[in-house]
């Protein structure tokens, strides 16, 4: 399946829907929503302030590959109740240069959690609530958005600019790298996706993730 942003109002096309689109026109979520915390605040260091930062990354990881791991088969929303392609994983406010060893801020200051309105606004592009908790409280807190809507949105607002292929089975990240370029060569005319603007991970299941570097002002690719 090959996802492509056609606009706003087909939102769900890009990044949100599970591989049998056709067939499920919108992905299935619980009735209810169980409003866990971050498991992981208190117990990592906060460092930074907010909105002290030089740039962005937008993390996504292929759903399939994170499906494969012992994690996934644990992750009913993700992988047992739905089929997704690339999912969007974070949005990283990030140094431009490390600041006291660190490349990026985290945990600037207390935030509120995610409403659950918002969850499930959102569950569809990130599914899995505990993630999008933390995300929230871990990179949300030291980027430019006041509320978690806001946040979440911002990270929306950009996938729907891009081209996101499916990655092959044993696809090199080089090949990867290419096809996905080639898919956004006209996307965005003298700001196109350029190969200095990404990075592409992978591991045994093969591509697993991909970050693409971001302007502040979330309009403007950048090297990573």
């Amino acid at each position: 399946m090959r996802m492509k942003a056609i606009g706003g109002l087909l939102l769900l096309l890009l990044i949100a829907l599970p591989e049998t689109a056709v067939a499920q026109p919108q992905c299935r979520l619980p009735e209810r929503i169980t409003m866990a915390p971050c498991p992981n605040l208190g117990r990592e260091e906060a460092r930074g302030q907010k909105g002290e930062f030089d740039h962005y990354i937008l993390s996504f990881s292929w759903s399939p590959a994170f499906c494969a791991t012992e994690a996934g088969r644990r992750a009913t929303l993700q992988c047992r109740d739905n089929r997704f392609g690339w999912i969007v994983h974070g949005l990283w406010p990030q140094y431009a240069e490390r600041r006291a060893g660190q490349r990026w801020p985290q945990y600037c200051s207390p935030v509120p959690p995610v409403p659950e309105p918002v969850l499930r606004r959102h569950l569809c592009t990130s599914p899995d609530p505990r993630l999008m908790q933390c995300e929230w409280a871990k990179h949300g807190s030291c980027s430019d958005f006041v509320t978690a809507e806001e946040y979440f949105a911002a990270q929306v607002g950009v996938a729907t600019r891009l081209t996101l292929p499916e990655p092959r089975p044993g696809q090199s990240v080089q090949a990867f790298t290419a096809v996905l370029l080639a898919a956004n060569d006209e996307s965005h005319g003298r700001h196109r996706l350029e190969r200095w603007h990404l990075r592409v991970l992978s591991g045994p299941q093969g591509i697993r993730e991909l970050r693409i570097c971001l302007e502040r002002d979330l309009l403007r690719f950048r090297a990573c």
